[in-house]
């Protein structure tokens, strides 16, 4: 089971629907894609297994029609490009794509073979995008769900992240280093111990060094003693109490237990299920369990962790909901308190020796992942030098190690991963693909936990009423506004990159949909990179918005569009300090951010029809093959769209 999670973990956000082969010289390299889509810019690889310069890729699978439709293909970007559908040529085109429209071509309902053919321009960038219309819709990028294919599993995909995300490159160094643009994982670090004294309780910190995967099956901290023999138990116990001699600043006073039944409170609005299952509930793999919080952190500690999780582990998946003081002690209360009532195995350690547990941490070379310790760089084989070796046979991946080789937490199939990857080489290490970075990094972030994708529902709402207990005692918990999540499933080609950066890092005022609990959290390191990655996912451009200049008369007729007299979107949307008139049931999003937010493709997608992008949205449609109920700009629903967009830019 742990080995499934985990391929599915590093394979992407979501069940990958075609198949792109790329060709670079006579190199070759296969992926699974959501989408026909990419942006590689000069310099860049575009895979990991793939050098930098003029590339070919060909996506392949089939493209499937809900009902018979006359369809109209294009193609954005740079390069050349050739559509196949049905092994029949639909369209063709060189140079600055998307000037030239493929014939209207008649395809019954039902799936059809499908191939695109892309060459990047000669200097090895590119960039694509594909098109299609009908009567019945506007130009629009073609959705993921309309792809199928079935993919072959990539091991050495595989095998590098798990490479990356155990940290091996910290031990093997490479004696050259790893170019400009090395994997971005590689520069993750693991947590900072200066405060661990201050943090951590002393008999955890022994049962964790002995036997890290016990506390945690989804760990990826090797076990580094041999906690089955007396020596072993003793070496975790004297790097415990050493580690207990690291202190910054006084521990706070523990919280309030009369806080406990306000943070349960929290647990449940935040939507906290998604990644974590309850203190004392079903065991999940696909989750972190609490069971022992209060065994991990001192009491007064564990509120400062929730207020600000990335202050000592810059690259943990635990993200900033921006928690008040009083939120994060009665969060703090409550998962003491539950955590507290479970009871659990607990083997005793011996009396730990700091000088020794020092000692131990120089020998065991602890300073390779966590920064600020004693790091000998000679002490393990350089980076080229276990790329001659056979990882079945010898090292950190191999099924028997020597007792000086650290134990990492890898199944069967992971061990075979690590070992496809090795015979690529270490070249993929010094290549980073800003598309796949963001994939992988999507999952392992469990943005799908709170998110939908691809028509696929998020975790939490599978998992949501594990934690409805917790409020159980709020008579009107049930009478609240629509919770409903956005789906990521256009987020990239949505949102300008600088809008999704500052919901990612925390810093978007006000918040756009401020009536859900489910604020929506930061990841501070990665929030940049996640912002550029999802738009390339798409192969949008990343940017932001432009100055607005909207003309004066199309943004009057625009502004009497949306209002009472028009298609009455103020009943639902605010305009700055003007609240809806009549939001009922779920507000929308207030117009005066829309400008900073919304990329004009995707509003008008929107726009011509919200439920064909969120099939459960409460925005009703407004055109019909292009025409509007309204008599302004003689009923051109396009025309009257246009209108509101000039007014969206700087509404008064």
């Amino acid at each position: 089971m742990r080995a499934l999670l985990l391929l599915a973990l590093l394979g992407g956000i979501a069940h990958a629907e075609l198949v792109a082969r790329f060709e670079s010289g006579a190199e070759k390299d296969q992926r699974a894609d959501r989408l026909p889509a990419l942006l590689v810019l000069p310099g860049e690889a575009p895979t990991p297994f793939l050098a930098a310069g003029e590339f070919t890729v060909t996506w392949s699978g089939t493209l499937t029609l809900p009902a018979r439709q006359r369809l109209v293909f294009s193609f954005d970007g740079e390069g050349d490009a050739k559509l196949y559908v049905g092994g029949k040529e639909l369209l063709s085109e060189s140079g600055t794509l998307g000037q030239a429209r493929s014939k209207s071509t008649r395809l019954k309902r039902g799936e059809h073979p499908i191939e695109i053919h892309y060459r990047s321009k000669p200097d090895g960038s590119g960039r694509f995008r594909l098109f299609w219309e009908e009567r019945s819709f506007p130009r629009q990028s073609i959705p993921a769900t309309a792809f199928k294919a079935d993919v072959p599993a990539d091991p050495a995909r595989h095998g590098r992240q798990l490479f990356a995300r155990h940290h091996c490159a910290k031990c093997h160094v490479p004696a050259d280093g790893f170019g400009p643009s090395p994997m971005a994982e590689l520069l993750e670090l693991g947590p900072l111990l200066p405060a661990t004294g201050s943090r951590l309780n002393e008999d955890w910190l022994a049962r964790w060094i002995a036997d890290p995967a016990a506390l945690r099956p989804q760990t990826r901290m090797p076990a580094l003693v041999d906690a089955s023999t007396p020596e072993g138990r003793q070496q975790a116990a004297d790097l415990a109490a050493w580690l207990m001699t690291m202190k910054i600043g006084d521990t706070p006073p523990p919280p309030d237990p009369a806080l406990a039944l306000k943070g349960g409170e929290h647990f449940h609005r935040l939507g906290c299920a998604a990644c974590h299952s309850l203190p004392g509930g079903t065991p999940d793999p696909a989750r972190l369990s609490l069971d022992g919080v209060a065994e991990k952190f001192q009491p007064g500690a564990l509120a400062a962790f929730l207020k600000k999780p990335d202050t000592w582990y810059p690259h943990t998946g635990m993200p900033d909901f921006a928690l008040s003081e009083t939120e994060a002690n009665e969060i703090a209360a409550w998962l003491l308190d539950a955590s507290g009532k479970i009871e659990r195995k607990r083997d005793a350690f011996p009396k730990g020796d700091p000088t020794k547990g020092a000692a131990h941490a120089a020998k065991l070379h602890c300073g390779s992942c966590h920064a600020g310790l004693p790091l000998d760089p000679a002490a393990a084989p350089p980076l080229d030098a276990i790329f001659t070796k056979d990882w079945s046979r010898q090292g950190c991946a191999a099924e028997s190690t020597s007792p000086k080789t650290p134990r990492l937490n890898l199944s069967s199939s992971e061990r075979s991963a690590l070992l496809a990857f090795s015979q690529k080489g270490r070249s993929p290490l010094s290549r980073h693909v800003p598309a796949e970075w963001t994939s992988t990094k999507l999952t392992s972030l469990n943005c799908t936990g709170c998110h939908g994708i691809d028509g696929q529902t998020s975790l939490l709402d599978r998992v949501h009423p594990e934690s409805i207990g917790l409020v159980a005692h709020l008579a009107d918990e049930n009478e609240k506004l629509d919770q409903t999540r956005p789906q990521l499933t256009y987020i990239g080609e949505m949102l300008h990159a600088s809008a999704i950066e500052s919901m990612l890092n925390g810093s978007a005022t006000p918040r756009p949909r401020p009536w859900l609990d489910m604020r929506m959290p930061a990841f501070h390191t990665d929030a940049g990179l996640l912002a550029q990655g999802l738009a390339r996912l798409h192969g949008v451009v990343p940017g932001k918005p432009e100055t607005p200049t909207p003309d004066t008369a199309l943004a009057a007729i625009g502004k009497s569009l949306i209002g009472a007299d028009g298609f009455g979107c103020t009943t639902c949307h605010g305009v700055g300090p003007l609240k809806p008139s009549a939001a009922f049931e779920v507000q929308g999003i207030n117009f005066a951010q829309s400008h900073t937010r919304l990329r004009r493709e995707w509003y008008d997608r929107w726009m011509d029809h919200p439920a064909s992008v969120t099939p459960a949205t409460k925005m009703p449609r407004y055109s019909e093959k292009g025409k509007s109920q309204r008599p302004e700009l003689g009923g051109d629903a396009a025309k009257q769209f246009d209108a509101i967009w000039h007014y969206l830019q700087k509404p008064e």
